[in-house]
């Protein structure tokens, strides 16, 4: 009796060519969505295997991360550490700079002081030698 049905449908009518016609072509696109399926599922195998490496980089970034923020620290703490010294050394040699700063203004008054006993000379010495071109002009007349 199945062979009869076989039969039937090869020759069949129109309305049951169509329906073959119809299961094979969904049966192709069966079979095309599954390749499909297939595509995708391989992509998604790799952007599985990119989000993996990435969160490993993320991993070693973060990794990083905390080892500059360990050596941040430590500059922070040298360099607190350096700011003090030199605090305390400014603090030590204050006194030793102010002495200083008041010699050099002794000093300065009293090159000033030369200066004008210097200008006074001088102009003493050009007195002195207009007196002395007016004697020996008396003396030589």
């Amino acid at each position: 009796m199945s062979q009869d049905l076989t039969k039937r449908f090869e020759g069949g009518t129109p309305f049951e060519k169509r329906v073959i016609a119809e299961f094979a072509a969904l049966r192709a696109e069966n079979m095309e969505i599954r390749g499909e399926i297939t595509g995708i599922r391989g992509e998604i195998t790799g952007i599985r295997g990119e989000i993996t490496e990435i969160r490993g980089e993320i991993t070693e970034i973060r990794v990083q991360q905390a080892a500059m923020a360990r050596n941040i620290a430590s500059l922070d703490q040298r360099l607190t550490s350096l700011e003090e010294k030199v605090d305390t050394r400014l603090k030590e040699t204050r006194p030793i700079w102010e002495a200083v700063k008041a010699q050099i203004e002794k000093l300065d008054e009293k090159f000033t002081l030369f200066i004008r006993d210097l200008y006074d000379i001088r102009g003493d010495i050009v007195g002195h030698g207009k007196r002395l071109e007016i004697i020996e002009r008396r003396l030589q007349s």
